[in-house]
């Protein structure tokens, strides 16, 4: 920035009643302040989805299970070589052995799908955090259900939930025989994740195991990792290790897709939301004309003198380019502000069977509000540069004779 230009810029920084406070300017500062805001506000809140229904993911499933190649009852013998040779190594944070089966519940004419879980209760039971009503460790008889299934069978804490398992090995002429059981509802689990609170039950070890005519054994060992980030790795190690007759499945297997989908419309909905600011810019372009019209005498005596062209052209940039990097700064506060006041607000939630959860939260992360800054930064100083080409057109004695 030469003197020439440094004077113009305090000279118009100092008076800004005359300078900033124009029709035009105001809604073009307006503009940016609204549009950067909505799009910081759109990204923060889709960062917050993403990394809550990940959280969610990784707290609701175990991160590795380890199942038998064949499809078959990992049993007690081979649980406890598993665990004991896995728990030696220090990305483990925990091994513990499940049955898990889909199966129906009923209650009265209201039958559902469900995925039963079963632990052994006398052990650490993993997902204890999500008992919000109820007790937590189990007695034979009781189960743990979901929040959803509960209400939508109509049932609360102390009702009675009928487990029904269609036997395939027990075909009879009038259909398939049907082993059924009644279970008193202990507790209530919510983990905020739609599918696992609409369709898990819990019960013990014992109870899925009479239910089902099972022997002793699991289906599947849960290991839980210190970083999960990295259980596609370790499971491919410990698949290797522990031989053909077992396989290592991670949690992103199945996740994956649904992680990356996620992600894909994170940023097709920052594109989208770019093109608002791109909208604001047309008030830009407005407001950078009036401009130049209402002070054509400046640009032709800053000519007289020997001023060139690109040397007006970058004063006039400057001049609206600091305010333009101030409003959306203040978009950008205004964003958080926005994000903030979605995330705290109770009068709408998330539709679970949707959208997967049903709570709104938002994540605000230095790279997402540098890229925000840089592409509003972008797309407002193009909409600055282009009506200065009209001072390249604009002739000295024209204006001249204009003005007088």
């Amino acid at each position: 920035m030469d003197k020439l230009e440094l004077f113009f810029i305090k000279r118009y920084l100092k008076t800004p009643k005359r300078n900033l406070f124009r029709f035009s300017f105001v809604f073009m500062v307006l503009g940016i302040v609204l549009s950067v805001g909505i799009l910081s506000a759109g990204l923060n809140l889709f960062q917050g989805y993403e990394s809550n229904l990940k959280s969610l993911l990784l707290d609701s499933f175990a991160h590795i299970g380890i199942q038998s190649s064949y499809g078959d009852l990992i049993s007690e013998q081979d649980s406890a070589t598993i665990i004991n040779q896995l728990s030696r190594k220090a990305e483990i944070i925990s091994a513990i052995p499940s049955l898990e089966y889909p199966l129906l519940a009923q209650k009265g004419d209201k039958i559902r799908a469900i995925n039963l879980r079963a632990y052994d209760f006398s052990l650490e039971f993993p997902y204890q955090k999500y008992i919000n009503e109820g007790a937590i460790k189990l007695q034979s008889g009781e189960v743990i259900v979901g929040h959803y299934l509960a209400e939508e069978l109509g049932l609360g804490l102390g009702d009675d939930i009928e487990l029904n398992y269609p036997r395939f090995d027990r075909i009879t002429p009038l259909g398939l025989q049907t082993a059924q059981n009644r279970y008193k509802i202990a507790a209530l689990y919510r983990s905020g994740y739609y599918e696992s609170d609409r369709s898990l039950v819990i019960s013990t070890l014992d109870d899925a195991r009479a239910l089902m005519l099972l022997p002793q054994g699991y289906s599947k060992i849960e290991l839980r990792l210190k970083d999960a980030d990295k259980a596609g790795f370790f499971a491919r190690e410990y698949s290797e290790d522990l031989g053909q007759n077992f396989i290592a499945l991670p949690w992103n297997l199945y996740a994956e897709s649904l992680l990356r989908l996620v992600a894909m419309e994170k940023w097709l909905i920052f594109i989208v939301f770019s093109f608002l600011v791109l909208i604001a810019g047309i008030n830009v372009i407005s407001a950078v004309s009036t401009i130049i019209i209402d002070k054509r005498s400046e640009i032709a005596v800053l000519k007289t003198l020997g001023a060139s062209p690109r040397t007006i052209k970058r004063l006039f940039a400057l001049r609206v380019g600091v305010v333009a990097i101030l409003s959306v700064l203040i978009g950008q506060v205004f964003g958080v502000l926005l994000s903030w006041f979605v995330e705290k607000q109770s009068f709408y939630r998330l539709k679970g069977d949707v959208y997967f959860i049903d709570t709104l939260g938002a994540k605000i992360t230095f790279p997402n509000l540098l890229i925000v800054f840089l592409v509003a930064s972008f797309l407002i100083f193009l909409c600055v540069l282009f009506p200065l080409r009209q001072i390249q057109k604009m002739q000295i004695i024209e204006v001249i004779r204009h003005k007088h």
